[in-house]
């Protein structure tokens, strides 16, 4: 299917009123967009739960796909794990404010978490898409160097940094979020697009000047949650 344009949106991090802010600015058209959200729905906001159910609720749309996050990864982890080994890192990483908020949710609907931990698993680690004569990946953090696509590991796809943004040289233009572009660019809030066919798009939804961005890989066009949410 050609479409009119292949969208992509950076990590939400419970930030739901942003994340509606550049919704509608996009204008989404479900039967001629390609729409794909890079994960990281959760943590570290107010309105977790709502960012969540909406990536729920979106995916089952024409042409929506929604990504797994690092942080949905962790999320995943301690509810199956019983908050043991590794699933301990979710909690001090902004998962405590979700788990409070999962918490209220399950004394209302218990079944709630078995639909969460279903939705989490279901969810693919890349898209990858021929267009106007370029492939595209998108992924929530990266590719490992050198490594086929259907080779990468969940670590390198889900957690990867420096050394993907340094050492990747494959020809295929990478859409991703995980690394806040403000942690690399201090007080940038834009996307920002690598020589090496790299764009990052995560501008730092949960700082206090961050915003949520959509960018349309076909034509450059970047949408962005309006500055003033409070």
């Amino acid at each position: 299917m050609k479409y009119r344009r292949i969208l992509a949106m950076g990590d939400m991090h419970g930030h739901f009123s942003r994340a509606l802010s550049v919704f509608r600015k996009v204008k989404f058209d479900e039967n001629q967009d390609l729409l794909i959200f890079l994960g990281d729905y959760v943590d570290r906001g107010d309105e977790n739960l709502r960012c969540l159910r909406w990536a729920m609720e979106m995916s089952e749309k024409p042409n929506v796909i929604a990504l797994r996050g690092n942080h949905e990864q962790m999320m995943m982890e301690y509810y199956l794990m019983d908050g043991e080994g590794t699933s301990r890192i979710w909690l001090p990483n902004g998962g405590n404010l979700t788990k409070l908020e999962m918490d209220t949710w399950l004394k209302k609907d218990p079944t709630a978490l078995k639909r969460v931990l279903k939705f989490i698993a279901e969810r693919p680690l890349y898209h990858r898409i021929f267009a106007g004569g370029k492939e595209f990946i998108f992924v929530h953090a990266g590719l490992k160097p050198g490594i086929a696509l259907e080779n990468q590991s969940d670590q390198d796809l889900l957690w990867i940094r420096e050394e993907f943004y340094e050492n990747y040289t494959g020809s295929a233009e990478v859409i991703c979020g995980h690394t806040p572009i403000p942690y690399m660019i201090p007080d940038k809030y834009d996307p920002i697009r690598l020589p090496n066919h790299i764009t990052m798009i995560d501008t730092g939804s949960f700082f206090p000047h961050g915003r949520i961005s959509c960018v349309d890989v076909l034509t450059g066009t970047v949408y962005q949650s309006d500055a003033d949410w409070k």
